[in-house]
């Protein structure tokens, strides 16, 4: 060690020694003369990329004839162009550039999964990549002024980048072309007019190319190293398929196109399209069908209207679960924002009577129901492409009190569809100093959606900020913010005009053409008011901090560039458990948040840039933080603008908190196979047992009226174990059959929401309400006065038939009547070769490959994390690595040999291992 300290400190001197003077000149500038500056670089600046390039700027009063330059103490003084005030540069290793770099070794295993190492080894690296540039002029007077700049030049995370998008184009090209062109809005020039109403919704919504090139341009030079490098890797891997055409994927030689080069606006605009595609809120409409449905409500019930809107659209559930435990709010309550809308009394009383009650705004319901269509063709087009990001993940984190190990434990389930290829690829690098491995999505850069390091591992879930508000607006406040010309392959150009109010741009109608809009068959001109807009690019350098972080702490810095609506869970070789909610929720005025501001009078506005307090907490005294994209913590106000976020007592997030609560000492395959579990669990929201939460009522009303029947009934839900998937855990993964129980549940709870709602939202325009939100307004109303929410209207009665049933008993008991009259008690099992097939299906190709159905995650890991970093790592996902079939034009195409490497662990239900981090991070 102390032989190596002196090796270090001789170098250190040396360089010292060599930067002395040269040739006579002085480092220093001789009083009053600035003849010559070097503006670039900067002093002591680190650039990420070579070639490097050098500005220097001349003064008046000097002779350019007479500039000379040394980097490194060699001559570049022909490498300078005459620039405007000085002259300009670009150098590389081959004119003295000292850069540090690294030898690459890029390889796969046998799922075909990319491992990319680097050469660096542990020592001084003083010298690497340091360099010394020298410029010197002469004045009109013949006294030569001298500057200096001392720089260093590292290239490895360039070079590991770019490495890394090489790899992902080599198996993704094709898939990463859809998303480009989603994001850009350029389908239909590939696709056809069937993708057009698409391209118009992205590029309305979209960032102009001068806003995406300007969000690169504002970058810091490490994020804009790693955008380029992972965009050179992509276009190396284009330039070898043009070189070699055997290599194009089938897909582009089926519709007979050409893969362009990336570029920084491709990756920006996939990246900030990814992330909205992760955030409930960002995408919906339900502020404007809110609106619709009060304006309805008005219409037929208007004594009754105001109350029943607050039953349909609570604030804020006391009793839905939530990942910060009640116990630990204390801890965070001084933090607690101020109510995003207001309390449930007030809403009921002065805002909305403030309105112009049914007459609120021409138009309403037929811009909810345009904009809603516009959002579901969007998605149906996407699905029909593979190029849809579904929502949706579970994960819990286990503190080393709960584990039979002593370690913490971390299981991670993102639930993001299952494309062909998958929406996920996993893989590894250990260069640039980053040791992580994990999961990601093609066309962004890291390997660290979710992923682990030899210090930490985290998970990440679709979060429930409040994000979005929509502004009606009148039309003097709209201007024309640019056109856009949508090309169309087999019809002419289109012409898009794309409008923007102060609050962003205009939605509705969509195009906003100011000439022909008719308010009372378009609806209001309503704008979208994005919390996150301009900070999606801060996702690189997030996703290095999450990567680099070497502490709890270094980690939650790293979630506040993180700006987009994401639950973590986290675990570390400290022993430590945690949980984040990341995202940009901003602080909003008291007032009416459920509706679009300017409905019901002067719009409340807020500042995107000052937030309500970050949802987080540390090693829970209960031993675990996890959920299913529920709610953050008990404060926390349901989606103003998500219906399937106003959250209640039941969300399908109990299951996780039901296990974790009642097991302690916990094995590995314990924690991991809780996935398993839970995905064979089902109900209207994809998983979760409704039956725990109305099984006392139920029962309670059938004991009153009892019949052979009604009580053969409960008998067979008292021997359901509450699985959707019949047989029991043997079952699970491969069983065929759907449980008897759980097809006498659904119907029977399913029959009881019919009865105690149709007849009143039935005669609404837009009467179709999401199912689990009804059934948690039916658990306030059977809850009466003991429930955190009490309604303010008798959803039981029917004012409209007095011969149906008016009370929940009544209700209960009739739903049951009329759904055994269906399925017969005695003519058992209902539910053989019932529970489907998830059915992998290609765009072109058609149907590849299924599965059972279940409730699971597109990707797992499970990570227990000991004292020296992770011991044990497990990951799976769908298909396998590549996405890549080849085609000669003749016979059938041909799948790479890792397009279905994974199927056989992944169909199972049975992860493998993958390599975890050695002694000082080796693998």
């Amino acid at each position: 060690m102390q032989k190596k300290s002196m090796v270090c400190l001789t170098i250190v001197v040396g360089i010292l020694i060599l930067l002395l003077p040269v040739s006579g000149y002085s480092w220093g500038r001789p009083s009053g003369l600035n003849l010559v500056t070097i503006e670039k670089p900067e002093q002591r600046q680190t650039l990420y990329a070579d070639p490097v390039e050098i500005f220097v700027r001349f003064e008046n009063g000097t002779k350019p004839e007479s500039f000379r330059a040394w980097l490194n103490f060699k001559n570049i003084t022909d490498k300078f162009k005459a620039a405007e005030n000085g002259m300009r540069a670009l150098v590389g290793p081959e004119d003295g550039l000292k850069v540090y770099a690294e030898r690459l070794k890029t390889t796969r295993d046998d799922k075909g999964v990319w491992f990319i190492k680097g050469s660096s080894k542990p020592g001084c690296k003083f010298h690497q990549g340091r360099n010394f540039l020298k410029t010197t002029i002469k004045g009109k007077k013949g006294r030569r002024d001298v500057d200096y700049k001392f720089f260093s030049v590292d290239v490895r995370l360039y070079d590991a980048t770019e490495a890394m998008g090489h790899a992902v184009a080599t198996d993704r090209l094709w898939q990463t072309e859809t998303y480009r062109r989603q994001a850009r809005g350029r389908l239909a020039e590939i696709l056809g007019p069937d993708l057009l109403g698409t391209d118009i919704y992205f590029r309305t919504l979209g960032y102009s190319d001068q806003e995406l090139q300007d969000g690169f341009n504002a970058l810091d030079s490490e994020t804009q190293a790693v955008i380029n490098g992972y965009m050179a890797g992509f276009n190396r891997r284009i330039a070898e398929v043009r070189n070699d055409t055997a290599l194009l994927p089938f897909e582009f030689k089926a519709l007979n196109v050409q893969p362009a080069d990336w570029t920084v606006l491709d990756l920006l605009a996939w990246a900030s399209l990814l992330q909205r595609s992760f955030d409930s809120e960002a995408l919906d409409t339900t502020q404007v069908d809110n609106a619709a449905l009060y304006q309805g409500l008005m219409n037929n019930f208007s004594a009754d209207a105001q109350g029943m809107f607050d039953d349909l659209r609570w604030v804020n559930d006391p009793e839905a679960l939530t990942y910060i435990p009640p116990a630990e709010t204390s801890s965070v309550s001084a933090m607690a924002p101020q109510p995003m809308a207001l309390t449930m009394g007030a809403a009921r009383a002065a805002p909305m009577a403030a309105g112009t009650g049914h007459h609120l705004a021409a138009g309403l319901s037929q811009a909810a129901e345009t904009m809603s269509a516009n959002r579901e063709n969007v998605v149906q087009r996407l699905k029909e492409i593979n190029a849809y990001v579904k929502l949706g993940s579970y994960a819990w984190t286990i503190s080393g009190d709960k584990t039979e190990s002593g370690n913490p434990t971390i299981y991670s389930g993102p639930q993001m569809g299952f494309p062909v290829p998958s929406i996920v690829l996993e893989g590894s690098v250990r260069a640039a100093g980053l040791d992580v491995s994990g999961m990601n999505v093609a066309g962004v850069p890291f390997v660290n959606i979710i992923g682990r390091t030899p210090h930490h591992s985290w998970s990440m879930q679709v979060g429930c900020n409040h994000t979005v508000d929509y502004y009606i607006e009148d039309p003097a406040a709209v201007n024309l913010h640019r056109l856009e010309t949508i090309k169309v392959a087999g019809s002419a150009d289109v012409t898009l005009p794309v409008y923007r109010s102060v609050h962003g741009p205009i939605i509705n109608p969509m195009p906003y053409i100011p000439e022909s809009h008719n308010p009372a068959e378009d609806g209001p001109i309503i704008a979208w008011k994005y919390s996150q807009w301009g900070y999606e690019f801060d996702y690189v350098k997030g996703s290095l901090g999450l990567a680099r972080a070497k502490s709890m702490d270094e980690f939650g810095e790293a979630i506040e560039l993180v700006n987009f609506t994401i639950h973590y869970c986290y675990a570390d070789r400290d022993g430590n458990i945690a949980y984040w909610m990341a995202g940009r929720d901003p602080l909003r005025p008291e007032g009416e948040w459920r509706l679009p501001q300017g409905l019901l009078g002067a719009p409340l506005e807020w500042d995107a840039s000052v937030l309500i307090p970050r949802s987080t907490d540390r090693n829970t005294s209960q031993g675990f933080y996890g959920g299913w994209n529920n709610k953050s913590r008990p404060d926390f106000n349901s989606g103003q603008n998500a219906t399937w976020l106003i959250l209640g007592p039941f969300h399908r997030a109990h299951v996780i908190d039901d296990y974790l609560s009642s097991h302690n000492n916990l094995t590995f395959e314990e924690i991991r196979d809780l996935a398993l579990n839970i995905a064979t669990t089902n109900s209207w929201s994809g998983g979760g047992i409704p039956w725990k939460f109305v099984a006392e009522d139920f029962s309670a009303a059938v004991n009153s009226y009892p019949t052979e029947k009604r009580l053969a009934a409960l008998a067979l839900l008292a021997d359901w174990d509450g699985h959707w998937v019949a047989g029991g855990p043997s079952q699970w993964a491969w069983g065929r059959d759907v449980a008897d129980g759980w097809i006498l549940m659904e119907a029977w709870i399913s029959e009881v929401i019919g009865l105690t709602f149709d007849d009143e939202l039935a005669t609404l325009s837009q009467p179709t309400q999401p199912t689990q939100l009804l059934f948690n307004v039916l658990l306030h109303g059977l809850a009466g006065s003991t429930s955190g929410i009490v309604n303010n209207y008798d959803w039981f009665q029917n004012l409209a038939d007095s011969t149906a049933p008016q009370t929940p008993d009544e209700i209960i008991v009739q739903a049951l009547d009329t759904v055994l009259a269906e399925l017969d008690v005695d003519d058992r099992p209902w539910g053989t070769e019932e529970r489907g097939e998830i059915e992998y299906v290609h765009d072109i190709l058609g149907p590849v490959h299924a599965t059972p159905l279940s409730q699971r995650s597109t990707y797992a890991h499970c990570v227990e994390v000991g004292p020296r970093g992770p011991v044990r790592i497990e990951s799976m996902f769908p298909l396998g690595e590549s996405g890549t079939i080849l085609w000669d034009g003749v016979n059938d195409p041909v799948f790479d040999q890792h397009f279905f490497s994974m199927t056989p662990e992944f169909d199972a239900f049975a992860p493998r291992d993958f390599p975890v981090f050695g002694k000082c991070g080796k693998r």
